[in-house]
């Protein structure tokens, strides 16, 4: 995520030349505070997962391979070779099959201990603000088996909650041929399941009853089986927003990424904003008071998909821009940057106080690619570029505006 930033002074007109085309500027970047050394070295394989921080209070869930172990030296058919010590560790479909997902409470200070765990390739996590209210899906399929004419595999779907902060679990039922994609919750009991295809459901009563939703009809791609949104937001006051790219079918019509919204209290989707000739990859919301005035913030790929395929199979690299709308009034969409193209636009979260990061990689260089965050503190006005290096994963507490990053077993911290 990093890339070379413009300050060589080579003249000064010629650096503010720079400053001015590409909209960066200096920017005072708070230094990186180490708070851990050993952050999850014991658990294996190594991943610091997919972390929560607050205080000293961690949780995290996890996806994991299975530990491979090798002969010593005196037991292997060629003493030049590492060998597995059982079979199947030298299989990937049956290393695949034996993936996990695991969920972890504990302390930085004290460690964590995992208290969830069950087969799965990939999971969905929704909870609670207070953490006590924790919902985890899995999803598992079998890649022994051939792959069937349709090409659709069947996954294995399970949904799991806990009441009290992660440490029990209880299985809720859940038609286990419908894959969850993401879990956003408003509080304990009242939340959302975005499923494969799209699809929707809302619970009102923690979990106990799903009630379907109708999709959008222009979400639903030909492949109806594998599509998903192209981004997913639920903001503080209850309203749902989904974005998804539509291509020219006709003439007559426009390629373009359309967000719509969904009230609580309503079973019906309307069209909030058109972004034409993009595609739309993250949504985020102020996190404000519920009957407070809020920016939605859109991060889109220019252009249109290669091929004109769909935004959930693209995979491009192409220049990135941030657009912001308000949910009051007349929605008029207004795009207040564009990224240098050099960089892949990875992440992107919303702060406090109009701070607005987003999390981009650069492989322009040589060597691996470097990890940058490009940071805004005023609602998206100017921009700076941080270089961070190689990190191994970024969290970012939108309450107090706290960054986090993992570099091996050393977590980092920072506050914009």
């Amino acid at each position: 995520m990093q890339s070379r930033m413009r300050w060589t002074l080579i003249g000064g007109g010629l650096l503010l030349v720079a400053l001015a085309t590409y909209g960066y500027h200096r920017m005072t970047v708070p230094a990186w505070q180490t708070i851990s050394t050993s952050f999850m070295k014991n658990d294996r394989p190594y991943g610091g997962g997919n972390a929560r921080i607050k205080g000293n209070d961690v949780i995290s869930l996890k996806i994991a391979d299975p530990i491979v172990t090798f002969k010593p030296v005196s037991q292997r058919t060629d003493p030049e070779r590492a060998e597995p010590t059982e079979a199947w560790m030298s299989n990937a479909d049956e290393t695949l099959n034996r993936r996990t997902v695991s969920f972890f409470r504990g302390t930085i200070d004290g460690g964590l201990t995992r208290t969830f765990h069950q087969l799965g390739q990939s999971t969905a996590w929704g909870y609670s603000k207070d953490w006590m209210t924790q919902y985890v899906s899995t999803d598992w399929m079998d890649y022994k088996i051939p792959e069937p004419p349709s090409g659709a595999t069947p996954h294995f779907t399970k949904l799991f909650r806990s009441h009290d902060g992660g440490r029990n679990w209880t299985q809720l039922d859940w038609p286990e041929n419908q894959r969850i994609d993401q879990l956003l919750f408003l509080d304990p009991d009242r939340g959302y399941a975005v499923g494969v295809g799209p699809r929707l459901w809302r619970t009102a009563d923690g979990g106990r009853t799903w009630k379907k939703i109708p999709v959008p009809l222009q979400a639903m791609a030909s492949d109806a089986e594998q599509s998903t949104f192209a981004a997913v937001d639920l903001s503080p006051e209850g309203v749902l927003r989904v974005a998804y790219y539509v291509p020219q079918e006709f003439e007559d019509s426009k390629p373009e990424s359309i967000v719509d919204r969904l009230k609580w209290n309503s079973e019906a989707f309307e069209t909030e904003v058109k972004l034409p000739d993009q595609v739309v990859v993250y949504l985020q919301t102020e996190q404000v008071p519920p009957d407070y005035g809020y920016a939605v913030y859109a991060i889109s790929k220019l252009g249109r998909p290669p091929n004109f395929l769909v935004a959930s199979d693209d995979d491009g690299d192409r220049i990135g821009a941030i657009s912001k709308w308000g949910n009051k009034g007349t929605q008029t969409v207004e795009q207040v940057h564009t990224f240098d193209k050099r960089f892949r636009l990875e992440g992107f979260s919303v702060g406090q106080r109009g701070v607005l990061l987003v999390y981009a990689s650069d492989a322009s260089g040589d060597g691996a690619p470097r990890d940058f965050t490009l940071v805004s503190k005023d609602y998206g006005k100017s921009w700076s570029e941080v270089n961070d290096g190689i990190t191994q994963g970024v969290y970012f507490d939108a309450t107090t505006n706290t960054q986090y990053g993992l570099y091996g077993y050393t977590l980092k911290r920072r506050t914009w």
